[in-house]
């Protein structure tokens, strides 16, 4: 059952199915220990990738509401020359592919590839920023779905909502502790609590 921390309600308000969206409905997710189970040796081919359990259903549920998904993730390994950006791309378009069997679609991925501190580069913000700029979407309608705190850091730095769950890195940076300058955080087991978290009607809404 998702839990919400002190402040959880307001970071991660169930939105209401009469509202009217002059902007992109836009949610986005980090990929590691969100969408795909984190691997020690990092994802280097599509056979790695495995969803983690609810996901594709989530996506579905989001899709169905109306939302736009996409993914913002750091992916150092280019940087490092351990997979080439042609490789990235193959093991992306194997992720989408994937999920479009199951229904639920990733519109877009955004990578950031720089193995040092960029603006890009998450905890940083641009690269969450840039993606609501494509999309036309309001930061504050907007929310970022992390496991990790510098997901939660970007997130703030872009004016995310921010949205911490328990899967990948998630307990483990529960247990750790959220600093007060990045709450309100909204605290869900997985990528499927937040949808029935988001999504007016949705079964098990919060």
């Amino acid at each position: 059952m998702p839990v919400g921390n002190e402040a959880g309600d307001a970071a991660l308000t169930v939105l209401d199915a009469g509202t009217r969206h002059s902007a992109m409905k836009l949610i986005l997710l980090d990929r590691d220990g969100v969408v795909v189970v984190n691997r020690p040796t990092n994802i280097k081919q599509p056979a790695d990738l495995d969803l983690l359990d609810g996901v594709a259903q989530a996506i579905r549920l989001m899709n169905d509401a109306g939302f736009t998904v996409s993914i913002c993730t750091n992916q150092p390994e280019v940087a490092r020359g351990v997979i080439s950006p042609a490789q990235l791309d193959r093991i992306h378009h194997a992720l989408q592919h994937r999920l479009r069997q199951e229904g639920a679609s990733i519109d877009r991925v955004f990578s950031c590839t720089s193995s040092v501190k960029c603006p890009r580069r998450k905890p940083a913000g641009r690269m969450v920023r840039e993606a609501m700029e494509h999309y036309g979407a309001r930061a504050s309608e907007t929310p970022f779905v992390g496991d990790q705190l510098d997901d939660l850091r970007a997130a703030f730095h872009a004016g995310c909502r921010r949205v911490l769950v328990r899967t990948g890195l998630g307990s483990r940076t529960l247990a750790g502790g959220i600093p007060d300058y990045l709450k309100p955080v909204a605290v869900c087991d997985d990528l499927l609590a937040v949808a029935h978290r988001l999504v007016p009607g949705a079964s098990g809404r919060l």
